[in-house]
């Protein structure tokens, strides 16, 4: 029997690749048809960047262990939780997440197949439930559906509607309604199915559907009319789980089944993430662990970190093995004359010269013979060689290096291929950015002014980038609920798995693939560094200390020291989902988590204002985050154009008088106040009505956030009870 082609629609890729993800359920307009997607071999293969595809892997490799580090706690379960049941089986090896990025596809969600799904009906007139078992036989069994009518098929009404609501589970499955229900059949340990009346043995069954809640649904036999409940337990947690259950160990709660409306979100939730593209690896190869020595250099230089010393042992031996032995010594005798000349009280002249000759020498070999031999600060040559354990969007280091990369590339110049700037620092204006009818003067005043409400911001600089490439990508998906463990009345206090699955294969080139669906974009976005000395001085002042330092070394040196110091405590580590930092009054102050929330709420301000402003919705704004260079990028996310693009915002908001509307906007007081300002003060100052976004366009899905940070009146939801936070931006508008 020939197979039936599943059909192939067209969205836009952002919904190809979300709402039409692989294994959603949807229905066309007009709610007819509920449908099942597909992942599609007709989507074409994407270029990408060697590191992008490579970063990627890495994500997915970490998302899918911390996943199952999570979903694996088991908290309150009276059993280990199966790894199985935590993640998909293809990513584990041996009980452990293994992804092999070369069974990855990284396709270009173009197109979306489908099949009608669920195969379940139900009669208009008498509620008869009927079912086909697959696309393939669905024709020929509808036909047959008359047949079983209880009046006769003669008298049969024929009027079948499919219906809207599924069986699905936190294990990711989803199953049409039934009458037949599993059971775990203990004497031959395995899974069976009863789908027969108990009393009657009648296979035929109306479906009751009650108004009020699914919970009301119920099945009733044709023949002696005894009720069956809506129940169903999933398959592969009872067959994971049926031991247990002849333990004592598990409970029904755990295996059962739930009613849901297709429509529904927790029907379904698209798992992925975003990551900014870069055309050069030189900076970001230093990530890989073959590098990490360079690494330490990189970092320690950019921070401020004075070079260790070498002893003269080691110079001399460093100078030999490159070949360059003579010159040491040389320089041994220019030494000793030096110390003659200063002991005969020669001119300053003479010694000046003397002197410099030697510094010279040792400034080239430092540059070159001992370049690759200078050994970092203990805390960052510790930060560098611990990252492994690191999760990578909360990697400081990591984060420096995209910064550098950021600079390279988007913030010190360069123009596009129609002429334009890449980057525009908001204070100087090029003639794109320009208000019409400006002339010289009104431009001198909004740039006066500008700078002025900068600085109330405490921003030290704020540029316009043109060409923000983000590619944003999806692998998996779960049912039920988005995060790891999901927990339901019945089960009481316990944490059910939540599995997250793969996209099933598709066929690239004869070889089963399982696909990533990406999308590169390139949006406009704005890039803000905050003032560092003032940062510096709201720590002190809300008496958040720093490890301890130089003079010279920069602040986002000491925060990855102390992030470092964060990893090695499980209590306060950045985790994946950030557990650590949802629990009320729990962590004492450090500043790497301060300074983190300070720029966090500040890009959701600046987003909130963006929206406010453009026209453009809060979902579709992204963010990301350089805490070790106080800085944060948003840019608007999506491949479509419109009038509400970042840069005509800012050209039609110029004003002589405030320099731009979007930076008066951020300093009223009104715009960082909640509708529920006191409740919402003692909780932490962030909820829907103030600082929140759509977690789809939130990097930690709304963690360590907090009005506090900026205009005082209460603290972080996680910090240990403790004064008022001082704001920054009172700090920043009692300056001189």
């Amino acid at each position: 029997m020939r197979k039936v082609k599943p059909p192939s629609m067209q969205r836009s890729r952002s919904q190809i690749a979300t709402a039409y993800a692989p294994h959603s359920l949807f229905t066309f307009e007009g709610g007819r048809g509920a449908c099942i997607a597909l992942p599609s071999s007709a989507n074409r293969t994407i270029e990408l960047p060697f590191v992008t595809m490579r970063t990627i892997g890495e994500q997915v490799q970490e998302y899918f262990s911390a996943w199952a580090d999570r979903a694996q706690r088991g908290n309150n379960l009276a059993h280990p939780v199966p790894p199985e049941l935590a993640v998909d089986r293809r990513v584990l090896v041996d009980g452990v997440v293994r992804v092999r990025t070369g069974e990855f596809t990284f396709q270009i969600p173009d197109v979306a197949s489908y099949l009608p799904f669920p195969l379940s009906f139900v009669c208009g007139r008498c509620g008869l439930h009927r079912a086909s078992r697959s696309v393939d036989t669905l024709g020929r069994d509808a036909e047959r559906f008359r047949n079983a009518c209880p009046t006769g098929a003669a008298s049969c009404a024929d009027d079948w509607e499919q219906l809207d609501v599924v069986l699905t589970h936190w294990s990711g499955e989803v199953e049409a309604i039934t009458p037949a229900y599993r059971y775990w059949a203990s004497e031959r340990q395995e899974v069976r199915e009863l789908d027969r009346c108990a009393n009657c043995d009648e296979d035929r069954f109306y479906l009751r559907r009650p108004p009020g809640p699914l919970a009301g649904w119920h099945f009733e036999c044709v023949n002696c009319r005894m009720p069956r409940q809506l129940l169903q337990r999933d398959r592969p947690t009872l067959r994971a789980l049926g031991p247990m259950l002849d333990a004592g160990t598990a409970t029904i709660a755990e295996i059962n089944m739930e009613p849901v409306s297709y429509r529904a979100s927790a029907a379904y939730y698209v798992h992925g993430d975003r990551l900014l593209v870069f055309k050069d690896d030189q900076h970001l190869g230093l990530l890989a662990d073959a590098h990490v020595s360079a690494l330490e250099r990189l970092i320690s230089a950019r921070y401020g970190y004075p070079p260790a010393a070498l002893s003269d042992a080691e110079k001399e031996r460093l100078l030999r093995a490159a070949g360059r032995g003579a010159e040491w010594g040389n320089h041994i005798q220019l030494v000793a004359i030096l110390r003659t000349l200063e002991a005969q009280n020669v001119g300053e002249e003479m010694l000046g010269a003397q002197r410099k000759a030697i510094a010279d020498k040792e400034a080239e070999w430092a540059a070159t013979v001992f370049s690759a031999h200078a050994q970092a600060a203990p805390g960052i040559s510790s930060a560098c060689r611990g990252r492994g354990d690191y999760v990578r969007k909360h990697d400081p280091l990591r984060m420096a290096v995209e910064h550098l990369t950021l600079e390279e590339e988007k913030l010190r110049g360069g123009q596009m291929s129609d002429g334009k700037e890449v980057s525009v620092d908001v204070t100087i204006l090029d003639p794109f950015l320009k208000p019409d009818g400006f002339g010289e003067a009104d431009l001198q005043r909004q740039a006066a002014a500008s700078r002025a409400r900068l600085r109330l911001l405490g921003i030290e600089e704020m540029r316009l980038i043109r060409d923000v490439r983000i590619c944003e990508y999806s692998f998996a998906y779960t049912r039920t609920s988005s995060m790891p463990t999901v927990q339901r009345d019945k089960s009481g206090s316990a944490e059910l798995p939540v599995r997250l699955r793969l996209f099933e294969k598709v066929e690239v080139a004869d070889t089963a693939l399982n696909p990533i669906l990406c999308s590169v974009q390139s949006n406009e976005g704005f890039y803000v560094r905050l003032d560092e000395a003032l940062v510096r001085n709201w720590l002190a002042a809300n008496q958040v200390l720093l490890p301890p330092a130089d003079p010279q070394v920069r602040l986002g040196g000491q925060l990855i020291e102390d992030f470092e110091n964060l990893e090695r405590d499980p209590d306060t580590r950045f985790s994946r989902f950030l557990d650590e930092y949802r629990r009320e009054g729990a962590l004492t102050r450090r500043a790497y988590p301060f300074v983190y929330t300070l720029l966090h709420t500040l890009a959701h301000h600046l987003i909130g204002t963006c929206s406010a402003m453009s026209g453009l919705d809060l979902g579709s704004f992204g963010e990301h985050l350089f805490v070790p260079d106080l800085a944060f990028l948003i840019y608007r996310r999506g491949t479509t154009m419109d009038l509400g693009n970042l840069s005509s915002m800012w050209r039609d908001r110029g004003d002589a008088d405030v320099g731009n509307q979007v930076l008066e906007h951020m300093l009223n007081p009104s715009s960082l106040r909640c509708g529920s300002e006191s409740v919402c003060n003692r909780r932490g100052g962030a909820c829907p009505d103030c600082i929140l976004i759509p977690e789809n366009a939130c990097i930690t899905r709304n963690e360590l956030l907090s009005r506090s940070v900026l205009v005082g009146r209460g603290r972080p939801r996680w910090d240990a009870p403790a004064p008022d936070l001082i704001g920054y931006l009172e700090l920043a508008a009692g300056r001189r």
